[in-house]
């Protein structure tokens, strides 16, 4: 099985553990993750003006690369590329006139493939044909829960995980129609077809203050406290997550969080995709986990899942 893979810019700087752990285990399960060719930035949040049609071009240009490449689908691990890409093709499929102006905006655009050195013009209009999925959707609908269960190399029982979902996957509801928002299910599935004992605890839909870490970083620290502070006081050995930024707020911001709050205590923060590429038995080498503020090492060492 092939699939369009778009990874986004953080994947291929920041944590590059969550890239390389998605390509690993999806070849283990036999899936060839294809990176699209000359991909650009996603933009990182969807657009609210509904005036500018400029605001809306990155992203439907990755989608009309993703066609050009002959693909109906396109998935991604980072939350934030998954909102923009699926929220942007929605307001393109949905509404003529946007879809429109859309169309003639990439018509002159000149970093489309169509567009030669002679300036060959093959230009096919966008429609919202390509379909945006999450990682974690291809592991529920095209491997499934309990095929992936048969494939594990290690089993991650005696594992104890809060996954946590954040903003972005989940709302707004009706455009990302991704799982219940106030009861999802589809990560702590995921964790059980790996072995783990999830964790349940209130705030794993809660926003970690992603887009105050730089505005109004105290705020993000609090945030991000009273998520990890929970995981910890419901018994959970790491928190697993999809996000990038996520990720920042919940490990790198730690120390913060210590230095702020004396009684807290630290707690690993994994991307779902390393959990997957350990029970899949990928190197130790590839996971990454060099990378972590929080060193997950010690803990997965003691559980006999790294060496």
């Amino acid at each position: 099985m092939k699939l369009c893979y778009y990874p986004g810019c953080t994947l291929k700087d920041k944590t590059t553990n969550l890239d390389q752990t998605t390509i690993a285990a999806a070849d283990e399960l036999g899936i060839e993750l294809v990176e699209l060719p000359n991909w650009t930035c996603c933009g990182a949040t969807y657009p609210l003006t509904e005036e500018k049609i400029a605001n809306l071009v990155p992203q439907i240009r990755i989608l009309y690369n993703v066609m050009v490449e002959g693909d109906n689908r396109v998935t991604t691990t980072c939350a934030f590329c998954y909102s923009t890409l699926k929220r942007a093709n929605r307001a393109i499929l949905n509404d003529p006139i946007k879809r429109k102006r859309i169309n003639a905006y990439l018509k002159d655009d000149k970093r489309i493939p169509e567009y030669d050195k002679e300036t060959v013009y093959n230009f096919k209009d966008y429609n919202g044909e390509v379909k945006v999925v999450h990682f974690l959707e291809v592991l529920r609908d095209d491997v499934g829960f309990e095929n992936l269960s048969l494939k594990l190399k290690k089993n991650l029982e005696g594992l104890k995980v809060a996954p946590y979902y954040g903003c972005k996957l989940l709302r707004p509801p009706e455009e990302m129609e991704f799982d219940d928002p106030e009861n999802p299910r589809i990560m702590e599935d995921f964790l059980e077809s790996l072995g783990c004992e999830v964790i349940d605890y209130p705030f794993k839909t809660d926003c970690c203050g992603s887009y105050l870490s730089l505005s109004a970083p105290d705020a993000a620290t609090r945030a991000s406290h009273l998520i990890l502070n929970s995981a910890v006081k419901n018994g959970a050995d790491l928190v697993a997550l999809t996000c990038p930024l996520c990720y920042y707020n919940l490990d790198r911001r730690q120390e913060d969080i210590g230095n702020r709050f004396m009684d807290f205590s630290p707690i690993p923060v994994l991307f779902f995709t390393q959990l997957l590429a350990i029970a899949l038995g990928v190197e130790d080498e590839i996971l990454g986990l060099d990378q972590h503020y929080i060193d997950p090492s010690p803990l997965l060492r003691e559980k006999k899942l790294v060496t």
